[in-house]
């Protein structure tokens, strides 16, 4: 029994996919089974896949017809021999510790879960950003137990920084939905493993490169506009089929509340007015549940006002962005905190690395660079009048104010502020 199996499921990623398999096979836990599952692929993939397999005997490949991620993720689990089953997206990357450090915390805990933090990737630049919640510092590197279970969503939503025991997977019957050509099937599988998983732990280390230069495509068909919603609806009856607990059917219904927002900002313009009718519909219905999400709340009662004048200043607001953005040749980022970061993982994922001309800093900064950008304050940035300028700070902070003033004294009227890139635009 090997101690733990990978499962990658793999969809038309020729230009990613070897440097995935490459990070995997690199592993210092060297008793893994990689079973990547093709599913259907018109790309280079299945020979790819094939390559690797007759170089290494740990790997196993598994060819289908397009079914989707769910029924490709179930295939490779009901593959699986391993102890424990870790997850690799097909686009993204792991450091060569990640299993023998997540495998070493399980077996001497005797856990159903072992889970890590994980990197924002640009790998264009190397640019990584560390995905942490600093507000549960005290829970990492901890055994949790069942009367820690409100805590386990509060750290990173995700399937693939950790390892899962296979008898737990079995005996829970946890699987992901198997809608053909649905997405975000492993949202399910998510809350399912941390509703009744008996213990956990989440280690104060990361090691997954979570790739952010592989830009989604916007959703544009009807029928997938709802697979958000149709995931949850799946979620939502499995649990009670489960008996799960009434807390876990709630964080579902909290969830689907939360995707809401992404979803409408993804989605095709012609489908958005329509999507507001079923935005409208769940938070009548679940709408207690945002009792501690006051921002949420907000823009489901600004859409409730009105769905219609709300659907047009977001198309016409998204579109003035995009028309600055791409008739910019030079672009600064000023401020490089959290907000600076999110704008520079936005550009550096839609195709702006190049224009990105520095990050500019109120003071001298105590680093010179990020990702090859430099940081320089604003008197070293002579030529800032002629460029782009993207406010990386909140519009309602002293520093926004300071901010300003320096620009207008340098001649500086005009600018993006972050919160229209958040407001707009999809970030993962």
């Amino acid at each position: 029994m090997p101690k733990v199996s990978v499962i990658v499921p793999v969809y038309n990623v020729e230009k990613y996919l070897a440097a995935c398999m490459d990070s995997i096979l690199a592993q210092t836990l060297q008793d893994i089974e990689v079973i990547c599952v093709d599913d259907g692929s018109t790309d280079l993939c299945p020979a790819i896949l094939d390559a690797y397999a007759a170089q290494d005997n740990r790997v196993n490949v598994i060819h289908r017809q397009n079914t989707g991620y769910g029924a490709a993720m179930n295939a490779g689990i009901d593959a699986a021999t391993g102890e424990y089953i870790g997850i690799v997206e097909s686009d993204d990357c792991i450091l060569p510790e990640m299993y023998e450090t997540l495998y070493r915390h399980a077996s001497a805990y005797d856990l159903d879960i072992v889970k890590s933090d994980a990197f924002y990737w640009l790998s264009v630049c190397d640019y990584m950003f560390r995905i942490h919640k600093t507000n549960l510092d005290n829970y990492y590197d901890r055994v949790l137990g069942e009367k820690d279970r409100k805590l386990f969503h509060g750290f990173y939503m995700n399937t693939w920084t950790g390892i899962y025991r296979r008898g737990f997977l079995e005996e829970f019957q946890i699987r992901h939905n198997e809608t053909p050509g649905a997405s975000f099937q492993d949202n399910g599988f998510w809350i399912q493993t941390i509703s009744f998983c008996r213990n956990a732990m989440w280690l104060n280390q990361a090691f997954y490169l979570y790739r952010q230069d592989n830009p989604m495509a916007s959703i544009k068909s009807r029928i997938n506009i709802y697979a958000m919603s149709d995931e949850y609806d799946y979620l939502e009856k499995t649990l009670k089929e489960k008996s799960a607990a009434k807390e876990s059917i709630d964080l579902c219904n909290y969830y689907r509340l939360l995707r809401h927002r992404g979803t409408f900002k993804r989605i095709a313009d012609e489908y958005k007015r329509e999507f507001c009718n079923k935005a409208i519909e769940d938070y009548e219905r679940y709408s207690e549940l945002l009792w501690n999400n006051e921002g949420l709340k907000k823009w489901f009662m600004d859409v409730m006002a009105d769905p219609d004048g709300y659907c047009h200043r977001f198309i016409i607001g998204k579109e003035h962005l995009d028309e600055k953005l791409k008739n910019s040749d030079s672009i600064v980022i000023y401020g490089y905190g959290n907000f600076g970061q999110i704008v520079f993982r936005y550009l550096g994922s839609h195709g702006f690395y190049d224009r990105i001309s520095c990050f500019v800093s109120s003071e001298k900064a105590a680093v010179p660079e990020i990702a090859g950008i430099p940081i320089r304050t604003l008197s070293e940035e002579a030529e800032i009048c002629k460029k782009l300028i993207i406010l990386s700070v909140s519009e309602k902070s002293d520093a926004y104010r300071e901010i300003s003033a320096l620009l207008n004294k340098v001649g500086v009227t005009e600018w993006i502020n972050a919160g229209d890139i958040i407001q707009y635009c999809y970030l993962v």
